[in-house]
C-alpha cells in the first residue's frame, strides 16, 4: 500500500486526486503545519495557494522534512492560465499541474511519480560499502559526531536538495562523481567542530571551505580501499556549490547511488556515481 500525504487541499483537489489512485493506495488530508511528519510517505500533494512567496516557503520546508528521502512532491493549482513553475521547482516541487489538464496525463504523471526507485543489488554494496564507512569514519574523527547510514537509493535526476554541496571528480580506472549534500544548519554545525570554534562564529566562507575538505577526505580515504580494484579511481581539485535546487552533471547511463546520513535529528546525502572503465587482471 502506497501512503500519500495532502496538504491544504480543498474539496475539488481532494475528489480529483482520489479518482486518480489505486484502490490500494491511501492518502491522509491535513492542513500545513512547521513540524509536519513524512516519514512514510510516498508521495505529497500540495494545492498552491494565491501568495507565491508562502508556497515557495511550504515547499523548502517540505523538502527539508523529508531528510534527503525522494519524496516527490506535486504542486497542484486550479488557475486555468499556465503558471511559471520555476520558482517552485527550485524550491523543491517535483511537478507543477493544473486541475485544468487533461486526467489522463494527470494520472499517468501521479502515478510514474508512486514506481519505487530501485533498491542496490547486493554486488552493489562492493563499492557502496566503502563510501559508507569513511563517510562515517571522516565525521566521527575529524568533527567528533556520531553519524549513522541510514538508507540508498538509486536517482536518474541531476537535481539535488540542500543547501551547499561539496562536489569531487573521479577519473581513472573508475570514472564518475562524488558529491556530499548539506543543509545550512548542519554544515555550519559540522565546521565549527571540526575547526574546533563557535558555530555563532562560522561564517559563508568557512562553510565552503570546510565542505570542500569534507568531500576531499572522503575521497582521499575511500580511494585507498580501492586500489587494485575495478573501482579505483584519481581525485580531482574539490569544488562547492551553494543554493537550494542546484543541479551536478552526472555520467548518461549511470546511475546515482543517494546515501542517507543521519547526524540526531538532521541528515546529509551523499551521491555516488562510479563507473569502472576496465576490468583489473
Amino acid at each position: 500500500m502506497k501512503r500519500i500525504l495532502g496538504i491544504d487541499c480543498s474539496p475539488k483537489v481532494e475528489k480529483v486526486v482520489s479518482g486518480l489512485l489505486g484502490e490500494n493506495d491511501e492518502i491522509q488530508y491535513e492542513p500545513f503545519h512547521d513540524n509536519i511528519a513524512l516519514n512514510g510517505y510516498q508521495m505529497i500533494i500540495l494545492e498552491m495557494g494565491k501568495n507565491q512567496e508562502h508556497v515557495v516557503q511550504q515547499i523548502c520546508k517540505l523538502r527539508y522534512a523529508c531528510n534527503f528521502q525522494n519524496i516527490p512532491i506535486i504542486l497542484i493549482h486550479a488557475r486555468k492560465k499556465d503558471i511559471p513553475s520555476q520558482p517552485y521547482m527550485i524550491a523543491g516541487a517535483t511537478e507543477v499541474l493544473s486541475l485544468s489538464d487533461p486526467l489522463p496525463a494527470f494520472k499517468h504523471i501521479i502515478n510514474g511519480y508512486l514506481i519505487p526507485n530501485r533498491e542496490p543489488l547486493t554486488e552493489e554494496f562492493e563499492y557502496l560499502d566503502p563510501f559508507i564507512k569513511n563517510t562515517c569514519h571522516i565525521m566521527e574523527t575529524m568533527a567528533g559526531i556520531e553519524v549513522e547510514f541510514k538508507k540508498v537509493y538509486f536517482s536518474n535526476t541531476i537535481r539535488i536538495f540542500g543547501d551547499v554541496s561539496g562536489i569531487m571528480g573521479l577519473s581513472g580506472n573508475a570514472e564518475g562523481t562524488l558529491v556530499v549534500t548539506f543543509y545550512w544548519e548542519l554544515a555550519k554545525t559540522i565546521v565549527a567542530k571540526m575547526m574546533g570554534m563557535d558555530a555563532g562564529a562560522i561564517d559563508a566562507e568557512l562553510i565552503h571551505d570546510g565542505v570542500s575538505e569534507i568531500i576531499n577526505m572522503i575521497s582521499g580515504s575511500t580511494k585507498k580501499d580501492f586500489v587494485g580494484k575495478p573501482y579505483h579511481f584519481e581525485i580531482t581539485l574539490p569544488s562547492v556549490v551553494v543554493g537550494p535546487g542546484h543541479q551536478i552533471g552526472y555520467l548518461q547511463n549511470t546511475s546515482v547511488a543517494v546515501l542517507i546520513f543521519q547526524v540526531g535529528d538532521q541528515s546529509f546525502a551523499l551521491h555516488v556515481c562510479i563507473n569502472p572503465k576496465m576490468t583489473m587482471p
